[in-house]
């Protein structure tokens, strides 16, 4: 059951921060994905060290999409901060993303093969739904691009997930949400 709230919020999060974005409100989906984090880290065992695995995965998510920026192969609808820099809630994302592996995704912490070849299909996938959404534009010509976003993605989360799994070691049930305890 824990597993199941787990992605529910996540996914929950997603569509809010999408959906929002999509509408031109991306506060509001920030907001939302802030207060289903806040939920998480309420029922979560290990606050600090899903804090911290958070804070990694939003630093790394923000460094990957700021390369794919700068080399032309993303372009989001809308601005973040500073020009080579994604929106927020893209970054916000991120964070929510890492909430899912000490739970749901824990499975794949000991398959990085598997992550990462999910991982080469899924964020290209996920993109090409952006780009459907007019969040982000695809530099054309698009194989290419997705190709190289999918590799970097395929790096990255096989590399957050042997964070996760050095941040929360032991077995599945030592992470599960206290209200299933």
């Amino acid at each position: 059951m824990s597993n199941l709230l787990n992605f529910l919020l996540y996914e929950a999060g997603w569509l809010a921060c999408m959906g929002a974005s999509a509408a031109g409100h991306s506060q509001i989906g920030i907001a939302c994905a802030a207060l289903l984090m806040a939920v998480h880290l309420q029922l979560h065992p290990r606050r600090s060290r899903q804090i911290l695995l958070m804070t990694v995965a939003a630093v790394a998510g923000l460094l990957v999409d700021s390369l794919l920026i700068a080399a032309g192969i993303l372009k989001f609808t809308q601005a973040g901060p500073l020009p080579s820099l994604p929106p927020l809630w893209m970054t916000v994302l991120w964070a929510q993303f890492a909430t899912t592996m000490p739970n749901c995704l824990r499975w794949l912490c000991q398959r990085p093969l598997l992550a990462a070849a999910l991982t080469f299909v899924g964020a290209p996938m996920t993109f090409l739904g952006g780009q459907r959404m007019e969040l982000v534009q695809i530099a054309t010509p698009e194989l290419p691009s997705l190709l190289l976003l999918g590799s970097l993605w395929a790096i990255t989360v096989p590399g957050l997930l042997w964070c996760s799994s050095r941040l929360h070691p032991g077995p599945p049930s030592s992470d599960d949400y206290t209200c299933f305890r």
